[in-house]
């Protein structure tokens, strides 16, 4: 892992708060590269991944862990074309949001509480979604999760600041732990998490170059 993960996740909350405090109404109906989402429907995910990181911190418990910040994404392989079933609570629960601005409120309102519990997180053991994940698992996951987000945000807003460092280097970290570090050499950070995460196609010559080892592309969705 790097660093202190409680600073690098709350270091990543903190900047994507920072872009979203500056989204105009025009730019919150832009496309994302997750798709079938707008910006408006992806802060919509991203809110709610931020109250899922709440729930998740209170709810310790002493059993066994079974997955770690790799395995965890092993539950939630590339599924995919989006279809209407996957987008449209998404898109229902965006669409409640009167204004632009009490999008971003929520959303802020969220993400402090969010990087602020983050930060002072202790260690020990939670339960999440039917599994049990050391604390600091836990938020290296989110730290990928966020920073993933952050660079589907950025198709949208390209003039804005990327990812958190040390958070880019935890989802190439994740990726790593899924696909093996072999991996074309022409790729740079952000193509190898875009393109692991299905965000950009591998090409003909990215193919050539991974053999058998493209099939295993994405790693997750």
């Amino acid at each position: 892992m790097t660093g202190d993960v409680r600073v690098v996740l709350a270091d990543e909350l903190g900047r994507l708060r920072q872009i979203v405090a500056g989204v105009s109404d025009a730019e919150i109906v832009r496309a994302t590269s997750c798709e079938g989402w707008s910006v408006a429907d992806l802060l919509v995910h991203l809110r709610l991944d931020g109250e899922e990181l709440l729930r998740g911190l209170t709810v310790p418990c002493d059993d066994p862990v079974d997955r770690d910040y790799v395995s965890y994404w092993k539950d939630w392989p590339a599924s995919g074309q989006a279809t209407f079933a996957d987008v449209r609570w998404i898109w229902a629960t965006a669409a409640s949001y009167a204004t632009t601005d009490s999008l971003r409120g929520h959303f802020d309102e969220v993400m402090t509480a969010a990087a602020a519990v983050s930060r002072v997180a202790p260690g020990g053991r939670v339960r999440f979604q039917n599994h049990v994940l050391s604390i600091d698992d836990l938020l290296t996951m989110f730290s990928v999760e966020f920073a993933v987000h952050h660079l589907d945000l950025l198709v949208a807003v390209p003039d804005r600041p990327g990812p958190e460092p040390g958070a880019l280097k935890l989802a190439v970290s994740t990726l790593d732990g899924l696909l093996g570090p072999r991996h074309p050499t022409s790729w740079d950070q952000l193509t190898y998490v875009r393109k692991a995460t299905g965000r950009q196609r591998l090409d003909a010559a990215d193919i050539a170059e991974l053999g058998t080892d493209s099939s295993r592309y994405p790693a997750f969705g």
